[in-house]
Parts: C-alpha cells; structure tokens; sequence
C-alpha cells in the first residue's frame, strides 16, 4: 500500500492542529525531530512500518488517536 504515511501525518497535523499555524509548525518540528520528515512523505511514498510504528505513537502521545 502507498500513502499511508502521508495520509497519517496529514491527519495528525489536521486533528491536533486546528488550523492554527504554531501549532501545525510544533507538529512539523515534533514529527522531524522523532525522525519523520513530513515533506519527505508524499501520496506515492512507499510504506514502511517502522515509520507507521512512530506516527502511531507520536499521534497516542499528542492527542490520543490510533
């Protein structure tokens, strides 16, 4: 499956920030400095588990979804 990880981080940024940019710029920041570059991360990214690992736990730790 292709874009998952993109589409994680896409719903990350949309549910935790709310459209406020600080906090959207804190989720970017937050997601590169656990490892994860959103803009490395596009619809056609290849998938890997490891990083989908990290999104859920980075996503249970700001605002408690699965």
């Amino acid at each position: 499956m292709t874009g998952r990880i993109y589409q994680e981080i896409q719903k990350l940024i949309t549910e935790c920030g709310q459209g406020n940019a600080s906090k959207i710029s804190f989720i970017r920041t937050k997601l590169i400095l656990k490892g994860i570059d959103p803009n490395r991360w596009g619809p056609s990214s290849e998938d890997n588990p490891e990083v989908l690992a990290k999104l859920n736990n980075i996503s249970q730790t700001l605002i408690g979804v699965n």
